[in-house]
């Protein structure tokens, strides 16, 4: 038993070792402690009680006992319907939650089920081991097998990346760490094959050891030495070869985690950028979108898309390594940490969560849906975009969230392109190199700068094409502030809508001459979706690359916006949705960089060489009868609308998918119990349902010895079918063996009738068996495999008998 006791205990501390990079959190030693001693001590129990198939019972009940305290404990103290829902979720992560756990971001620490795995490969590798060790003979050097399964579970679950060589004189050992897990597991495996196979042996020679000379005690003793040092010798060699073999591979290797995609990828969605222009019409220009709180200083921005793709037509989320969105099990220290606290209000309902990135933690949903909000949130990390889509919807309002945000002042711009060649292709954009080379700025960081700003100051609001219904309240307000004029502008994004944007800007830039006054060169009407588009463009064509994005700037004071789109203080509206670029050079950070048009100085139309008046007067409003693009293109926000049967099944189907994978789980687990009585069943089904009398006869006797086997009552010696009676206490017996002995040997055989009056005696005389025995003992009979895998005593008493019926016939 301590020999067991060690090895399985050798085989858990390794796996808790492998498993650390995963889940890095103490909690892996005490969910690693508690499988082992549980598992160990019910094999054990269920070994000296000779439990048979109640073993594996008791296994699965103190797995479901323990799944929720253990593997999920963010459901203790949450009430019984929290208790109901852990346990639920941690049935169903035994069948789904090894997928699960390869989708998310290391390390998972105790985030939702994600513990199930490990308690799971726990409790099955140390009860395999202790059954096959406990039960000695051929079988114990087996044990060593079920030991690598804890080491190979945190490899194959683990990080692509190993650890970091060391250096050992001459020598580099490669994944010194993983060489050592194995090691471990190896040379205990090694040494139990080593010990157990020699217990017969041992047993045997300390039964004569008495009778031996001391000369053989001393010559068992330098054997027993001999093979020590040759398994130590063994256990050395494979070291020797395993770490000379290391070097020749890869510092990174190919693991599960790499090639499964993630739970959840941002579906096909319509730009965010593209329904900018819906933000800024009257239903929606002062309807709240989310309110804001925080506990101390405010972050500068909280960022909601996040945009690096563009086909030419509108930038979008790159489905490539950037463009991943996993769960979000464990967050990283950040600067200026606050507590940001997010309420979504009537006016949003889009997949992407208001942050402040980097996150310290994972958001902690509130409201109605918070605990579908928790399963469905998940972060791309490379550009720390949010999104929640529970049922592939998001968020509403009700829905809200707290998290430890980053409150620090935003990066400032720097490093050099990342490569001297335009990102993008300048032969599709002729407008774009031309306003660049008719600037003559340095490809630098603060060349890309200077032009976004001429971008800015060269530019003209306006978000719409026309100033009629629905469509004034945002001139309104910037026409009071800042005297804003009203001057149309196509929506969309495209190649077509930015290159129009740039004719414009190189036609003003012609005519005003050189040295003209900088206000002379407005020219460039759009917002926030064409100026942020094109600052992106201007980037890219600058060696620098470059992403959009759309969010919200915080603060109270004027200077945390920009004029036509401030910042909000706890309120956000339409009014306060804003775009911007963010860049990066060489020096690898992400910067963000206004890119707004001002609204002071209205564009004006001047001919080749004409100035600006030093006192010009007000330019007249210029109206225009044109109309918005028609609803669907990029211009608009998709906006389906579901039926309400369509709603209702969604808010159903996440429940229902919950039971069913339960249900499966349970099912699955329940099975090795239900195979055995049920193949009994049928055994007995089909022996009573034989052709011939005789053969109904025949299964009658076998239906009886293979019962009371079960029940423990086996012949002692064999003999005829009246012996075997007598010495298992058939009151009936000599009849019984008399008629089957009869249906076996005469001419004439048995009647139909007979047959079935030996299956009533049959019946009966089981069930008064087991009438006599307890609820636990009738259980164990039920379970028990002699009937299904005779014993040797079994077939010696069945064997004679056949033979000697052979020889009669």
């Amino acid at each position: 038993m301590a020999g067991a006791a060690v090895l399985s205990a050798v085989a858990v501390i390794a796996g808790a070792l492998s498993v650390m990079p995963i889940y890095r959190t103490p909690w892996v030693w005490l969910v690693g402690g508690v499988a082992w001693a549980s598992a160990f001590g019910i094999v054990w129990l269920g070994r000296r009680l000779r439990w048979g198939v109640g073993t594996v019972a008791a296994l699965i009940g103190a797995f479901v006992v323990g799944v929720v305290p253990l593997a999920v404990p963010s459901a203790l103290g949450t009430g019984p319907l929290g208790l109901l829902s852990g346990l639920v979720d941690g049935l169903a992560t035994v069948t789904l939650g090894w997928k699960q756990l390869l989708t998310l971001t290391l390390p998972v620490g105790i985030y939702q089920a994600v513990m199930v795995p490990w308690l799971l490969v726990a409790m099955g590798a140390t009860a395999m081991s202790a059954a096959l060790a406990l039960r000695g003979g051929r079988l114990a050097p087996l044990a060593a097998i079920p030991t690598l399964l804890p080491v190979a579970f945190g490899v194959t679950f683990g990080s692509s990346q190993v650890s970091a060589p060391i250096e050992l004189g001459a020598f580099t050992v490669t994944a010194p760490r993983e060489l050592a897990l194995w090691a471990v597991v190896c040379v205990a495996g090694a040494i139990w094959v080593a010990w157990s196979s020699g217990m017969g042996r041992r047993r045997a020679l300390r039964l004569g050891r008495s009778a031996q000379p001391a000369e053989g005690a001393g010559g068992v003793r330098r054997n027993a030495a001999v093979r020590a040092i040759s398994g130590v010798l063994t256990a050395l060699v494979a070291l020797g070869i395993g770490a000379a073999v290391a070097p020749l591979a890869n510092a990174d290797r190919n693991v599960p985690r790499d090639r499964v995609d993630p739970q959840l990828v941002v579906r096909e969605q319509t730009s965010p950028l593209a329904g900018y222009r819906a933000a800024k019409r009257d239903e929606a220009f002062a309807a709240p979108m989310f309110s804001v709180r925080t506990e101390g200083a405010a972050p500068a921005r909280l960022r909601m898309a996040v945009l690096d793709g563009y086909d030419g037509v509108d930038f979008f989320v790159d489905a490539g390594l950037d463009g991943r969105f996993t769960r979000f099990p464990s967050g990283e220290p950040v600067d200026d940490p606050v507590t940001v606290s997010v309420e979504i209000a009537e006016g949003y309902d889009g997949i992407w969560l208001p942050v402040a990135p980097p996150l310290a933690a994972p958001l902690t949903f509130d409201g109605p849906r918070s605990g579908a909000l928790g399963d469905a949130f998940y972060v791309n990390r490379a550009s720390w975009a949010a999104i929640a889509v529970p049922g592939g919807r998001g968020v509403r309002a009700g829905d809200g969230y707290t998290g430890e945000m980053s409150a620090a002042a935003d990066r400032e711009p720097s490093g050099d392109p990342v490569q001297d060649a335009p990102l993008i292709d300048l032969e599709r954009t002729p407008q774009l190199a031309q306003w660049l080379d008719a600037q003559q700025l340095p490809t630098t960081m603060d060349g890309l700068l200077e032009a976004i700003q001429r971008l800015r100051d060269r530019g003209y609001l306006s978000h719409s094409l026309t100033d009629g219904a629905g469509e004034r309240e945002w001139l309104e307000t910037a026409a009071t502030e800042y005297g804003t004029k009203f001057v149309p502008s196509a929506g969309g994004h495209s190649i077509a809508r930015l290159e129009s944007l740039f004719l414009q800007l190189n036609e003003q830039q012609r005519a005003a001459g050189e040295g003209a006054d900088e206000r002379a060169l407005v020219a460039g009407i759009g917002d926030d979706e064409q100026f942020a588009a094109a600052a992106g463009l201007i980037a890219r064509a600058m060696g620098f690359e470059s992403r959009v994005v759309l969010g919200v700037r915080l603060g109270d004071d004027d200077d945390a916006g920009v004029p036509g789109v401030p910042a909000c203080a706890e309120v956000c509206t339409g009014e306060h949705l804003a775009a911007w670029v963010e860049v990066r050079g060489d020096g690898g950070a992400w910067a963000p960089v206004d890119a707004s048009p001002q609204v002071e100085t209205p564009p004006s139309t001047l001919e080749r060489g004409e100035q600006l008046p030093e006192f010009p007067s007000v330019p007249e409003e210029r109206d225009a009868s044109q109309a918005d693009p028609p609803s669907g293109t990029s211009g608009d926000a998709n906006e389906p609308a579901d039926s309400t049967d369509r709603n209702a099944f969604a808010a159903l189907w996440p429940v229902l998918r919950a039971v069913g994978l339960s249900l499966l789980a349970l099912v699955l687990l329940a099975l090795p119990l239900l195979f055995l009585p049920v193949a009994k069943r049928l055994r007995r089904k089909r022996r009573r349902a034989a052709a011939s009398p005789e053969e109904r006869a025949l299964g009658a006797w076998d239906a009886l010895i293979d019962g009371l086997a079960d029940m423990g009552r086996v012949a002692a010696e064999p003999g005829s079918r009246r012996d075997v009676m007598e010495q298992l206490g058939v009151p009936s017996g000599s009849w019984l063996a008399w008629t089957v002995d009869r249906a076996v040997y005469s001419h004439e055989g048995i009647e139909g009738s007979d047959a079935d009056q030996l299956w009533t005696l049959v019946d009966e005389e089981l069930a008064a068996r087991r009438a006599e025995l307890g609820m636990w003992k009738r259980l164990r009979a039920e379970y028990s495999l002699r009937s299904l895998l005779p014993s040797a005593r079994t077939r010696r008493v069945a064997r004679p008998l056949r033979r000697a019926n052979a020889g009669g016939r």
